[in-house]
C-alpha cells in the first residue's frame, strides 16, 4: 500500500507522498537552533510584561500569556520552531515517521543522551512518555493541548518507551501535524509530577508560589526563582541546559532574564525610553517618535508585515441574562456591530496608520491558508447597521433608543484588559458608534487575568474585546473552534463548563460544520484539500461572526543596541531565541 507522510522540516505545512518505509525529518547531523551562534556570557535582559504577573506555572493549566510567556522559557520540548515556523531538533536528535500497511502513523524519536533537568536529575524517555500519556492524554486532566493531539476521530496518540533514549508515538491513522504537536509538548519531570497525577491533584501543581519556593524544575534555558507581584519575575540561567554554541560555550549566554510587570502600554514606552527595559514591542501610535529617537538613543527599531494574532469583539452566547443572550445569539445584531466599526478611524487613531483591517480568523501572515476571497467583509456603514438591526427584529423607541421585539432597551457591558490602550481605544470608538444606533455600550476595563478568569472559569461576562496569538497553522486554534474546545469561550458546551446550563445551550449548524472541519482536516494529507477546508472555515466565521474582528497592528519592534543575535519576526517575536541572545556589558 502506498504510504503518505507529512513532511515539515523546512515548512511545516508542506505535504509529500513517499513510498519509502520511513521518512527522516531530521537526524543527528541536523544542528539545533543556536548551535552556530557566537556571543559573550553574562548580563541580564529585562523585558516588559503588560498588566499582570503569572497566574500559574503549570503548562497544562495556563491559558493566559502572562503565564505562558514564562512557562515557555523554563519548560522545553523534543522539537522547536524558529522565527519562520520551521521545525528543528531540540531535546530529540533524530525523528523518523512511517505509515504502516494498516494506516497507523508511527513517530520514532531519539532523545539526546546526557541531558539533565535543572535539579541535576537525568532526562530520559520515561519523562516524555509520562508527560504525553499520563498528563496531556489523560482523560482526568482536561487540557487545551489534547484538542491539538486528537486525530480525526478524537483518538489520542500513545507514547511507548523503546529504551532510555528512544520513544515511539503511535496514531491510529495518519495525522499531518503529528510531529509538530505530539513531539512539541512541554515536557514535565516525571520524578516531580507523578505523585501529583497519582493523587488526582495535578492541576494544583506549580502554582505561582512554586517560584519563590524554588520548586520549579525544567529543561529550558532559564528557571524562575523570584516573583514579586506587580513588580517582576526573575529567572536565572539553567546550569544543566543542553545546548552549546559554535565555540562549545554553554548556553544560554545571559545570566538572568527578568520580566518586569508594567501596568499599561504608556508606562512600557516610558520604561524603554528611560532604559529600564531592553526590548519594546512598539505600540503603533508611538512608532514615529521611537523611530526618530533611535539613532541618538542607541536603539534598533524596525517594522514587519502583519502579525499572526487577531483582535475581536466576542459576545457571550450563554450570558446568564436571557434577554441579552437572545441579542448576542442574533446574527443580525452581530452584523450590525460589524458594520458599526470604523476600522479606518481605528487604524489612523490607534495605530498611526500602521495597521490593517481584519475580517476573519486567519491572519494574512499565514499565507499558506489565508483566503481573502472567502471572507465576507463589513465596511463601516451605519445605514447597513440599522438595516441589520431591523432585520433582526429590533426597532427604536420615541427617544431613539434601540429596543428589541419585547420592548427591552439594548444596553450591555463590554470589557477589555486595562492598560492595553489599543484595545481600550477600540472599545471607546465602538461605544461612540453604537450610541449613534441607540445602543448603550458600557465600557469597563479590568485586570487581564481577571478577564480571562471570567471568560474561561465563571462565564460572568457579556461582551469582551480581546485577542488570540494566532499561528501559521490554523489547526493551532482547535481548542478555540471545536465545540468541546477549552477556549470555545463564546459558546462553551455544558460538557466542558458546568456554569453553562444544558437547558440554554445551542450549537448552530455553522458551528457544527466548523467543528467538523477541525476534526477532519488532520487526516487529510493533500494540501489543496486542507486549504479548501480552511477556506470554508474562514467563510463560515466571517459570515456568522461568532467573533467580530477589528484591526491588526503591523509587527513593530525596538531594542537596545547592546543586545545581539536578535532576529525579530512576526512569528517568533523578539525573544524567540532567548537562549542565544547576548548583551554587551
Amino acid at each position: 500500500m502506498k504510504k503518505f507522510l507529512v513532511v515539515a522540516l523546512v515548512l511545516t505545512f508542506v505535504v509529500l507522498s513517499i513510498a519509502a518505509e520511513k521518512y527522516v525529518y531530521f537526524d543527528e547531523k541536523t544542528p539545533y537552533l543556536g548551535a552556530k551562534a557566537t556571543g559573550k556570557p553574562g548580563g541580564t535582559l529585562i523585558a516588559p510584561q503588560l498588566g499582570s504577573g503569572p497566574k500559574t506555572m503549570n503548562a497544562v493549566v495556563a491559558q493566559e500569556t502572562s503565564s505562558t510567556d514564562i512557562i515557555n522559557v523554563f519548560m522545553w520540548s523534543l522539537i522547536e520552531m524558529d522565527n519562520y515556523a520551521r521545525m528543528y531538533p531540540a531535546l530529540a536528535e533524530r525523528c523518523e515517521v512511517e505509515v504502516t500497511d494498516d494506516e497507523k502513523m508511527i513517530i520514532t524519536l531519539k532523545i539526546r543522551a546526557g541531558v539533565k533537568w535543572s535539579d541535576g536529575t537525568p532526562f530520559t524517555a520515561d519523562d516524555f512518555v509520562f508527560s504525553l500519556n499520563d498528563i496531556y492524554c489523560n482523560p482526568d486532566i482536561p487540557n487545551d493541548m489534547a484538542n491539538l493531539l486528537e486525530d480525526s476521530q478524537g483518538r489520542l496518540p500513545v507514547a511507548e518507551k523503546v529504551d532510555d533514549y528512544t520513544v515511539k508515538i503511535t496514531y491510529l491513522e495518519p495525522y499531518r501535524l503529528a510531529v509538530r504537536y505530539a513531539a512539541g509538548i512541554r515536557i514535565f519531570p516525571k520524578h516531580i509530577a507523578e505523585p501529583w497525577v497519582k493523587q488526582g491533584k495535578f492541576k494544583e501543581m506549580w502554582t505561582v508560589d512554586a517560584i519563590n519556593k524554588k520548586e520549579l524544575v525544567g529543561l529550558g534555558p532559564f528557571i524562575p526563582v523570584e516573583y514579586v507581584p506587580d513588580q517582576f519575575v526573575r529567572m536565572v540561567k539553567n546550569p544543566y541546559y543542553f545546548k552549546k554554541d559554535a565555540n562549545g560555550q554553554n548556553l544560554p549566554y545571559l545570566d538572568e532574564y527578568v520580566r518586569k510587570i508594567i501596568p499599561d502600554l504608556n508606562a512600557i514606552r516610558l520604561a524603554f525610553e528611560n532604559g529600564e527595559i531592553d526590548v519594546y514591542g512598539v505600540t503603533a501610535q508611538f512608532y514615529p517618535e521611537i523611530k526618530n529617537k533611535a539613532k541618538d538613543k542607541g536603539w534598533v527599531v524596525g517594522t514587519g508585515g502583519p502579525t499572526f494574532g487577531t483582535t475581536f469583539v466576542t459576545l457571550n452566547f450563554n450570558c446568564s441574562d436571557p434577554v441579552k443572550r437572545n441579542w448576542f445569539r442574533n446574527e443580525f445584531f452581530r452584523k450590525a456591530i460589524a458594520y458599526s466599526m470604523d476600522k479606518d478611524a481605528m487604524i489612523d487613531t490607534l495605530m498611526a496608520g500602521l495597521g490593517d483591517a481584519q475580517w476573519g480568523p486567519i491572519s494574512a501572515a499565514a499565507a499558506a491558508f489565508y483566503d481573502d476571497n472567502a471572507l465576507r467583509k463589513y465596511p463601516y456603514d451605519l445605514d447597513y447597521a440599522r438595516m441589520m438591526l431591523q432585520m433582526g427584529g429590533f426597532s427604536w423607541d420615541k427617544d431613539g433608543k434601540l429596543i428589541d421585539s419585547n420592548g427591552n432597551r439594548v444596553s450591555f457591558i463590554i470589557m477589555t484588559n486595562a492598560g492595553n490602550i489599543q484595545r481600550e481605544g477600540i472599545c471607546n470608538i465602538l461605544r461612540d458608534e453604537l450610541a449613534k444606533l441607540g445602543i448603550e455600550m458600557i465600557f469597563t476595563p479590568i485586570d487581564f487575568n481577571t478577564l480571562v478568569q471570567k471568560m474561561t472559569a465563571t462565564g460572568d461576562w457579556e461582551a469582551i474585546v480581546i485577542g488570540l496569538t494566532g499561528s501559521d497553522e490554523p489547526q493551532g486554534g482547535a481548542n478555540v473552534w471545536k465545540l468541546d474546545g477549552a477556549l470555545h469561550f463564546w459558546n462553551y458546551s455544558p460538557e466542558v463548563k458546568d456554569f453553562v446550563s444544558p437547558d440554554v445551550y445551542e450549537a448552530p449548524d455553522w458551528e457544527v460544520e466548523i467543528d467538523k472541519i477541525f476534526r477532519e482536516n488532520v487526516r487529510i494529507l493533500d494540501q489543496k484539500k486542507v486549504f479548501q477546508m480552511f477556506s470554508r472555515y474562514q467563510e463560515l466565521v466571517s459570515e456568522h461572526l461568532p467573533l467580530i474582528y477589528t484591526i491588526q497592528q503591523k509587527y513593530l519592534y525596538a531594542y537596545v543596541n547592546k543586545l545581539h543575535n536578535l532576529e525579530p519576526t512576526a512569528f517568533g517575536g523578539m525573544l524567540w531565541n532567548i537562549d542565544w541572545i547576548w548583551k554587551e556589558k
